[in-house]
């Protein structure tokens, strides 16, 4: 009954959630549409759609984008961190039709803690369209031993093939990383942490072949700002990215999104 009641509510606010209103270029702090968002955005290599997870508004502007980007031509994959990278199959069975929707939905949710539905439209319009869908993610059972034991817990063969680079190197990651709630809970967590975002960014880099090719990556605002993941992107190559971030951001980094951390907010 609860799972039921859950569920209803979560299809009543997708269901009415509608795009953000105001957009912001953050370099000069002009206001935007979303169309001229769009405009400027549409040629990039990488797209970065930070998300606060489980926010309908939000996940309806990453699927208008997606969809957006498809309709003008572009070839477009999308990379979620709701899936670690061992969980691929899942993904390229589920595009290829090989996968019925019940089975997917199970899959995910021994991924994924945000119900479904967020992302439904998402997952459908992919399928529909054959639009590849790419797992980034880290597997939580490693990033939590580094978490308590440090990187001796990895690899080194590991670490040199995302090409990670520590932590303590990067003071403004680790200031970032800091104001993560529940940081201060394991003596590790930056080394984690930075090691989740090394491996988003190594397979990131790999999906990333051609000048009419976006990659379109889902992941939460922590990964998704500047000092993260997109830094990150650079030890693999050149590449033309952006960063969007809701100007909620700011409730995470306890101060408002500058150019820093993104190069477009938007806000209801």
């Amino acid at each position: 009954m609860k799972r039921q009641l859950l569920l209803c509510a979560i299809l009543f606010f997708t269901a009415c959630a509608s795009l953000p209103s105001h957009y912001v270029e953050l370099d000069d702090q002009t206001p935007l549409s979303f169309d001229s968002v769009l405009d400027k955005i549409a040629g990039k290599q990488v797209i970065f759609i930070g998300e606060i997870h489980g926010t309908a508004s939000i996940h309806l502007l990453q699927s208008e984008v997606i969809k957006r980007l498809k309709q003008r031509g572009r070839e477009v994959v999308v990379a979620l961190e709701a899936f670690p990278f061992s969980r691929q199959k899942i993904l390229d069975k589920w595009i290829e039709g090989t996968l019925d929707k019940y089975a997917f939905q199970q899959a995910y949710e021994m991924s994924w803690s945000i119900p479904i539905e967020y992302y439904e439209e998402i997952f459908d319009y992919a399928r529909e369209q054959h639009i590849p869908l790419l797992a980034i993610n880290a597997e939580d059972r490693m990033i939590r031993d580094v978490s308590r034991n440090g990187l001796r817990v990895v690899p080194e063969d590991f670490l040199r093939k995302i090409r990670y680079t520590d932590c303590s190197t990067d003071p403004e990651y680790k200031d970032l990383v800091n104001k993560t709630p529940h940081a201060s809970e394991f003596p590790y967590f930056c080394d984690a942490q930075r090691l989740r975002d090394s491996v988003m960014a190594s397979i990131i880099a790999q999906a990333v072949k051609g000048d009419n090719e976006t990659v379109i990556i889902l992941a939460g605002v922590m990964h998704s700002a500047k000092p993260a993941v997109p830094r990150l992107l650079k030890n693999h190559g050149e590449m033309t990215s952006v960063v969007l971030l809701p100007e909620e951001f700011r409730y995470f980094s306890r101060k408002a999104p500058d150019s820093k951390v993104a190069d477009f907010i938007w806000y209801e």
